[in-house]
């Protein structure tokens, strides 16, 4: 998942076109969901932080993980608060990051807003299972 947002002054998050998306600034950070299904491990899925800055001494390296607070989530995949549809809106932005769960049914929405390189839990949400 891309970590960063456009940086055109007040045009909102996003870009208007895939193609516009490829001529911006490249990301310095990504958010990538990790899961410990199958492994033997019993701890929370996490969040990591990992940095792709090439002139970074962290680069390629996982700058800060956030355990959610449940075992066996098993997190799928992130998607944010605001998507690209909001190009054009100076007032909208993408501060929060919304992570499923296939397991648990829970979303967890963690707050990239307040510190990117370090993110924190915001909210955690458990939808009712459907009756079978």
């Amino acid at each position: 998942m891309w970590g960063g947002t456009t940086k055109c002054g007040n045009c909102g998050p996003g870009y208007s076109t895939p193609l516009e998306a490829m001529k911006g600034p490249r990301e310095e950070i990504v958010y990538l969901p990790c899961i410990y299904r199958n492994t033997g491990t019993e701890a929370p899925d996490y969040l990591a932080t990992v940095d792709v800055d090439p002139k970074s001494p962290q680069y390629c390296q996982v700058i800060h993980r956030l355990p959610m607070p449940n075992l066996k989530d098993e997190l799928h995949h992130s998607g944010w608060n605001t998507c690209s549809s909001c190009f054009g809106d100076s007032t909208k932005s993408r501060t929060k990051l919304m992570l499923p769960s296939f397991i648990s049914s829970r979303i967890y929405v963690v707050d990239v807003g307040s510190e990117p390189r370090a993110p924190k839990l915001h909210k955690a949400c458990l939808l009712p299972l459907p009756a079978q």
